[in-house]
């Protein structure tokens, strides 16, 4: 398939209205710094990029929702067409037409492009209509710079952009750690990780526009005198119900796997791995 785009999606930042742009432009920051990409275009609520592989690296930065491999032609009824047919070519069985149309200039609307897209396929190809169970889901997307179109979407983790929230301390102590930094890394903590002794962070790493390095510390007291030093005051540690004790320290203690069972630990260890 000659893709020539990814169009990006993003969830949460619609929410922080006059704050958006911030947030908007931290996420384009991040997306150049974790997959090396140069030219990140902004329009109407989507990220645009030129196409590129491994692709699968986007999903390894915050903020972004899911992400669709596409091809671009002009907003031109028989390009669209033209271009849904090869996009389609050789697949059979159902399928169903999705358009979503930004631009509303655009002289069609979204259902009479479905008709009109639709009714070709089915006369040109081995595809036919159905809305209730599509083997393949077409989609259509018409923004102000073009018309996208693509067959697959790739879902991803959402949540912030690292670098729009606070700065945090993490203790790295066993597997349960790593999960507890990276939730908050899709809250869009900076994260600083510390250690009593050497561990393994590059699963941290993975998720973070930033260098990691791992201080190790020995007393708690060196914490605190850490944390001043990178401006912080919160300390993120992976303890449990279970095994809930107060620690010798002024920090504010964040425990985001307070309520976490050990099988669900596990489970969400394999989806950040799996990329």
């Amino acid at each position: 398939m000659n893709y020539s785009h990814l169009l990006l999606r993003y969830g949460e930042i619609f929410l922080k209205g006059k704050n958006r742009p911030f947030f908007e432009k931290i996420l384009v920051q991040n997306i150049k710094k974790q997959s090396k990409t140069l030219f990140v275009t902004r329009t109407q609520k989507r990220l645009i990029l030129p196409y590129f592989v491994p692709h699968e690296q986007l999903r390894a930065i915050f903020g972004i929702v899911s992400y669709s491999p596409a091809v671009r032609v002009e907003k031109d009824i028989a390009e669209i067409e033209k271009q849904a047919l090869d996009l389609l070519q050789g697949k059979k069985g159902t399928f169903k037409i999705i358009t979503k149309r930004a631009d509303k200039q655009f002289p069609l609307s979204s259902m009479e492009l479905n008709r009109k897209i639709g009714m070709s396929i089915e006369e040109k190809s081995n595809l036919v209509f159905s809305a209730k169970d599509p083997r393949t889901i077409f989609n259509i997307e018409i923004n102000n710079d073009g018309a996208y179109l693509f067959l697959e979407t790739i879902p991803c983790f959402g949540g912030l952009p690292v670098g729009t929230g606070g700065k945090v301390l993490l203790l790295v102590e066993t597997k349960a750690s790593i999960l507890a930094g990276l939730s908050m890394l899709r809250r869009g903590c900076t994260l600083f990780p510390i250690a009593f002794e050497d561990k393994d962070i590059s699963l941290l790493q993975r998720y973070s526009p930033l260098p990691l390095r791992l201080e190790e510390v020995k007393t708690w007291p060196e914490i605190e005198s850490y944390a001043k030093v990178k401006n912080s005051s919160v300390l993120v540690v992976d303890q449990r119900f279970a095994a809930f004790s107060s620690l010798p320290t002024s920090l504010t203690v964040f425990r985001p796997l307070l309520t976490w069972r050990e099988e669900e630990i596990e489970a969400g260890l394999e989806k950040f791995k799996g990329i």
